[in-house]
């Protein structure tokens, strides 16, 4: 794709089209040929503005999560107490999550599918801006002295995410649960979600050191 202006235009119902097709079938099911039929383009249309499927998938996933990089990206740059700014992240990731419950299965699928040539490529170009950006804002209540400096942005940001997806990828079965019934609706998991993580659990009695026990080194 080369511009802005023919992603506003000719290449919008191509990735409409692209997004429906590989969120219900999946990336390998999917020809170049049935996206120009569910976008009613021709398929050369298609490939003036994708060179591949590789290509499409990739704009595709920009696309679905421009949405929550650019929220962050803003965030980063507003006054206020980055507290303040992580808690309306999170709400906002949450809520956008059960809104466009279609890209988010595709992309949660797509970034944790090592089968895939195109996983580097998503990690770099897709993936790594939406995580930067919350990083960023980690790193922002550090310098302010807002947050604590002995724990590393990069961990709490995968905790931050890592609790809005599981909830995302599990609510059907969550919401079933007795011990859940207190969460009623997202937003409020979110605000839990909030408090837990920049609060933390244990109360002001414990030793730093009762806490750490042993570590062991495990790899990935």
């Amino acid at each position: 794709m080369t511009s802005t202006r023919e992603l506003a235009h000719g290449a919008r119902s191509i990735l409409c089209a692209a997004t429906e097709l590989f969120a219900q079938e999946g990336f390998e099911s999917i020809s170049m040929g049935a996206i120009a039929e569910r976008a009613g383009v021709s398929k050369a249309n298609v490939f003036h503005h994708f060179t591949s499927k590789e290509t499409l998938i990739l704009a595709v996933m920009r696309e679905a999560a421009r949405p929550h990089a650019q929220f962050a990206e803003d965030l980063l740059h507003e006054d206020g107490p980055s507290t303040e700014k992580l808690r309306r992240l999170i709400a906002f990731e949450i809520v956008d999550m059960f809104e466009n419950k279609q890209t988010m299965r595709l992309m949660l699928r797509e970034i944790t599918d090592r089968s895939h040539d195109h996983v580097h490529d998503l990690a770099q170009q897709v993936f790594h801006r939406n995580f930067r950006a919350i990083v960023a804002l980690f790193e922002q209540g550090q310098q302010r002295g807002e947050l604590r400096s002995d724990f590393d942005p990069a961990i709490a940001a995968l905790i931050f995410g890592g609790a809005n997806q599981v909830f995302f990828q599990c609510y059907e079965t969550l919401r079933r649960l007795p011990e859940t019934k207190r969460i009623k609706s997202a937003e409020s998991y979110a605000e839990q979600v909030f408090h837990i993580l920049l609060g933390g659990i244990v109360t002001a009695t414990i030793a730093p050191e009762q806490v750490g026990g042993a570590r062991r080194k495990h790899k990935v």
